[in-house]
């Protein structure tokens, strides 16, 4: 399916290349999945693995205050091209490195390059449809997901063919494909003498607290899943592959319903559309637990990712909206806001499954997390229900 032009023509290309942006950035880390255990550091074991996911969110939240406050102070456009360009040394380093230190650095910087892309390109989508984000967001993430699927995949097929250097090769020449784009596609931005983003008016407005509450809840009802899951799958007998395949499909679901949350949006007010999500995670998130065989968990991991679709889709939409309603053009610093929120989200679902599951158990992780999310549902009804103002354009002084 094409994504509609934005108003005002032209503008085409920054859908498509953040979209690219976002894939990228999952293909990257889906990539180092099968292959970290063969890296030239010998990175091995349960300790170093855990350091390098840890890394990759330092990296995050070290670097999205700063790629906030520069994506409002000199456009969008060149923080998403420095996030390229960290892109390009982590992946030479996941090749060389000889030592874990390096591997781990590596691992940080490819957590900053997820912040500049996360930040800016979803800043530079609010700019350019202020009347479509909830559709043009929806269509941007599919780029992620598209990602998530092949990263993976390409990396263990091409591993297989050619070595360990070989899935590194082949994504370097999509990065320096992503590059140009980057360079030729994006509109350039005029600099701004204002002073920086007041990232402390953001944090007063109810909305974007609300918002960002239901992107750390959206966090955690998918990232407590991704751990557990697996496991508890492969003690039932189904097959690694298998599991894979039932994690696949269940993204694709979360891809192709992005027109559905944008159909619903333009029907249903933004914060009853989340809170609703988030109340329909609750629910199908302890039915994982009953689902016996690979095509009752494969529906049901199915209605977990559109409901986390309509908790994550239209919430980023509700920042850029609480953006324009104060007049103000600091989309990088709300989408920044975005990041830190997300990833504090996956941190905690993360801490928590490692810490509960072997006391709780699968069933009650489940249901400890789903009250969770029932108990901030009313919360989630307290975000800004009024309109974006008008006034605010993409072509706005910056």
């Amino acid at each position: 399916m094409g994504i509609p032009a934005a108003r005002g023509g032209g503008r085409i290309g920054v859908a498509g290349v953040v979209g690219l942006a976002l894939f990228m950035d999952y293909l990257i880390y889906g990539l180092l999945v099968p292959l970290s255990p063969y890296s030239p550091a010998h990175a091995s074991g349960e300790q170093q693995l855990g350091l390098l996911y840890g890394g990759y969110s330092a990296g995050v939240l070290l670097a999205t205050p700063l790629f906030g406050y520069l994506g409002d102070r000199i456009g969008c456009r060149r923080p998403l091209i420095w996030g390229v360009a960290l892109s390009a040394t982590a992946l030479a380093l996941f090749c060389f490195a000889p030592v874990f230190s390096l591997l781990l650095l590596a691992r940080v910087l490819q957590g900053a390059a997820a912040a500049a892309t996360w930040t800016a390109g979803l800043a530079l989508i609010a700019e350019h449809y202020p009347e479509r984000r909830v559709e043009m967001m929806g269509y941007a993430l599919m780029g992620s997901t598209a990602g998530s699927l092949v990263g993976p995949l390409i990396g263990g097929m091409l591993y297989e063919f050619g070595g360990y250097p070989l899935p590194f090769a082949a994504t370097g020449v999509l990065v320096a494909v992503e590059a140009g784009l980057c360079v030729l596609a994006l509109p350039r931005e005029p600099g701004t003498a204002q002073a920086g983003p007041d990232f402390k008016t953001l944090l007063r407005d109810r909305s974007v607290l609300v918002a960002a509450a239901a992107v750390s809840l959206a966090a955690i009802g998918w990232g407590i899943v991704e751990p557990l899951l697996p496991p508890r799958l492969m003690r039932g007998g189904i097959s690694p592959w298998i599991i894979g395949l039932i994690f696949t499909i269940g993204s694709i679901a979360y891809g192709l319903c992005a027109p559905l949350v944008s159909w619903v949006s333009n029907r249903v007010p933004v914060r009853l559309l989340i809170a609703g999500g988030t109340a329909a995670m609750a629910v199908a998130l302890p039915f994982l637990s009953f689902y016996r065989g690979p095509i009752a968990v494969t529906l049901g991991l199915c209605a977990v990712s559109v409901c986390y679709a309509f908790m994550l889709n239209p919430t980023s939409a509700a920042l850029g909206n609480a953006v324009d309603r104060r007049g103000l053009c600091c989309y990088a610093a709300v989408y920044a806001i975005y990041n830190i929120a997300y990833a504090v989200g996956q941190m905690a679902a993360s801490g928590f499954a490692s810490s509960a599951a072997a006391h709780l158990g699968f069933t009650k992780v489940l249901l400890c997390v789903s009250a969770a999310l029932i108990i901030f549902t009313p919360i989630l009804l307290l975000g800004d229900a009024s309109p974006p103002r008008a006034a605010s354009q993409p072509s706005a002084p910056r």
